[in-house]
């Protein structure tokens, strides 16, 4: 497991931190998963036996987070099944990996329904079932749970992979074929296209806002004054996903928390320098002629230093 993929899931097993992401991503800061009503999963997603031919399990994947939710509303009680896909890179393919995940969890519970009937049938108390629903291994009256897909994507690029089954097809597939078509959107939480980071109810939504703003001295400047103290958790992850160097720069506080304001404060007036130096190298090679060397000691910046922070 690589590092942006264990941070990933360090985060989304924490459930304040899991149930913020949905209720902020999904449901416009609306409380709707509680926290306290979660319980982890195992998110093997395992293609299953064919009971009629005994065929062999041939395929097995993984989720990084799998949760089942309790959720009240108007005075019901129910369960949903909340699944996290967290996403460094965009993945092209998204829509159909997500839809694969959530076809074999449904296609799991009717199997474990069916199999309940077929162990009653073996105890010597077979269940009261028609035919059809004989037939089917399935009562009229079963319900399937829920299945919500997440994925939450780091990175600060425009998600340019498709967002539904449908972005997958040709464009010269007929309209009148696609609407025959059933299409499978991904719920995607994407930081440079939230606008309001007050829908967040945790330390979650910092670390969004950071990566949005990664680039951005003068708002990350915003961001870290306002910024009181947060969970370690939170700022190794701001630390891995918008830079390195305040790995080393938290001050623990009271509470196992640390606060980064002041050093990262120092730090993003240091890039901003740094970026200016390495711009003011560019035009002086570009419109005067100036070597490199030349333009490094005129903008005081050193040249490895240049040759580290200058675009390709």
């Amino acid at each position: 497991m690589g590092k942006s993929d264990a941070i990933g899931k360090k985060l989304m097993c924490n459930n304040t931190y899991f149930a913020d992401a949905f209720n902020a991503g999904l449901f416009g800061g609306e409380t709707l998963i509680d926290s306290t009503n979660l319980s982890e999963i195992d998110p093997a997603e395992i293609e299953l036996d064919d009971p009629e031919t005994g065929t062999d399990t041939f395929f097995n994947k993984y989720r990084d987070v799998l949760k089942k939710a309790l959720i009240k509303t108007d005075g019901k009680n129910y369960f949903i099944l909340l699944g996290v896909e967290n996403q460094t890179e965009i993945h092209t393919a998204m829509p159909l990996r997500s839809f694969l995940y959530d076809a074999i969890r449904y296609t799991k519970q009717a199997e474990d329904i069916a199999a309940d009937y077929r162990k009653q049938r073996k105890n010597g108390n077979p269940p009261k079932m028609t035919r059809t629903e004989f037939l089917s291994g399935w009562k009229y009256t079963d319900n399937l749970i829920p299945v919500i897909t997440l994925v939450i994507y780091y990175g600060t690029d425009e998600w340019t992979g498709a967002k539904s089954l449908h972005d997958m097809f040709s464009e010269d597939v007929d309209e009148k074929i696609l609407e025959c078509v059933p299409d499978y959107k991904i719920n995607l939480i994407e930081p440079n296209k939230i606008d309001n980071f007050d829908k967040f109810q945790s330390d979650f939504g910092k670390l969004l806002q950071s990566i949005r703003y990664k680039d951005d001295e003068a708002e990350l400047t915003k961001i870290f004054t306002g910024m009181t103290a947060i969970d370690k958790l939170i700022a190794d992850a701001i630390s891995y996903y918008v830079d390195e160097r305040w790995s080393k720069m938290t001050e623990t506080v009271e509470g196992g928390k640390v606060i980064m304001r002041s050093k990262a404060l120092d730090m993003i007036e240091e890039r901003g320098k740094l970026a200016n130096a390495v711009a003011t190298v560019k035009n002086l090679i570009k419109d005067f002629g100036f070597s490199i060397e030349q333009a490094c000691h005129a903008a005081n910046i050193s040249v490895d230093d240049y040759k580290k922070n200058s675009e390709n």
